[in-house]
């Protein structure tokens, strides 16, 4: 009997190892999974900080285009991934600029692979946003092409408050700087080159990206039937004028007050001369027909203002582009010449010479095809002019959104 009890016993104890065997299986499978997990978490954060990294990085220069902040985005994923990722990016520049970054990788597995299981995938996504409140570009050049599509020249000088200068050609000389002349701003930046880059404040970029035209979309006066024709104030005359179409262009010499509203200066140029005195507030000067364009030599007291609501509101100069495309407009005053509005030529250059130019009054935004400023001009750009449509912006704040 003892014997037998012996042997029972012995069962009891093997059976009760094999039963604690068996429980203790799942219990070490749920803690491998654990670590697997903890590790797989501990990946995905990594990847999330690359793909920030990245997002980030891309959607902060202003100088490059969506294809080339794509190829940057990759770059700088790569540069912070540590897992062998695949990254995807993409950027949209309406309103605010976006890049996204998506990237997902393998994680592999240590503990679970026993249990058949090698990886887990982990995925990680950024938005990053620039807002569009960075420095305004109030002097831009349209150009693509030309050398020089901005140039300061002779000795000139050029001072932009609170604002950019760009200019859209990718020439190698986009941007010129000759003779003693001098230009301030916020920034400088040319599509193409910049010749004598380190004779402007700050020191001008190259390879920068083109900025959109921001008039581009401005309706165009619809009625353009004459109401007057070969209009002349001549020298000594003094009189009062009205809005209308002026047909065969408006040639200003003597003494003229200008009521509120467009003037559609029609298959004439718009005439100031060094003679006039010339006063018009809320007015804005639309340039179309054969011969469109504009000479304004202030020599006397010409006083300028664009709307401040309304359709045209900060339009003072408005081009149709099909108009006359290849012309040249001039600028040439004094110290009594003050012109407060947007200066818009699309497809047509614009020259400005004169002593003392637009001094001490803000002058206004500047979007032409070309500008060249020369002899000994003297002028001053501002932002401060509310558009009908908002300056584009370079700089700005940047931020993760996801």
């Amino acid at each position: 009997m003892p014997g037998l009890f012996h042997c029972l016993a012995d069962d009891k104890q093997g059976s009760v190892a094999a039963l604690f065997a068996l429980a203790l299986l799942p219990l070490i499978g749920a803690a491998a999974v654990a670590l697997d997990y903890s590790k797989a978490t501990r990946d995905r954060a990594e990847l999330q900080k690359a793909v920030d990294a990245a997002a980030l990085g891309a959607v902060d220069p202003d100088e490059i285009d969506d294809q080339r902040r794509i190829t940057l985005a990759k770059s700088i994923f790569s540069a912070n991934d540590r897992l062998g990722a695949q990254a995807s990016a993409s950027t949209t520049s309406i309103g605010e600029r976006v890049v996204t970054v998506s990237a997902s990788a393998k994680s592999p597995a240590t503990l679970i692979s026993a249990l058949g299981i090698s990886d887990t995938t982990v995925s990680a996504r950024a938005t990053a946003i620039k807002k569009n409140d960075g420095t305004p570009i109030c002097l831009l050049a349209l150009n693509k092409s030309v050398a020089g599509a901005v140039s300061f020249s002779g000795s000139s000088t050029f001072i932009a408050d609170n604002c950019a200068v760009q200019s859209n050609s990718s020439n190698a000389n986009g941007m010129e700087i000759t003779g003693t002349a001098t230009a301030q701003a916020k920034s400088f930046c040319s599509v193409g080159g910049v010749s004598n880059a380190t004779r402007v404040s700050p020191v001008a970029r190259s390879s920068c990206a083109p900025v959109a035209d921001p008039l581009a979309s401005v309706a165009y006066p619809t009625d353009v039937s004459c109401t007057r024709t070969n209009v002349q104030v001549k020298p000594g005359e003094v009189t009062s004028l009205d809005p209308g179409v002026y047909c065969n262009g408006l040639d200003l010499k003597g003494t003229a007050t200008l009521a509120p509203g467009m003037y559609v200066i029609k298959d004439g140029p718009l005439n100031i001369s060094s003679q006039a005195c010339v006063n018009g507030q809320g007015v804005t000067f639309f340039l179309t027909g054969k011969n469109a364009g504009f000479g304004i030599n202030g020599g006397g007291a010409v006083n300028l203002a664009a709307p401040t609501s309304g359709q045209f509101v900060g339009i003072l100069i408005l081009q149709d582009r099909n108009a006359n495309p290849g012309g040249s407009n001039t600028l040439s005053g004094g110290s009594e010449t003050a012109l407060r509005g947007a200066i818009y030529t699309p497809t047509q250059a614009l020259t400005v010479t004169g002593n003392n130019f637009g001094q001490p009054n803000a002058f206004m935004p500047i979007i032409v095809d070309q500008v060249k400023f020369g002899g000994s001009s003297t002028l001053r750009a501002s932002s401060d002019t509310q558009l009908a449509r908002p300056l584009p912006r370079v700089g700005g704040s940047a931020r993760l959104s996801e």
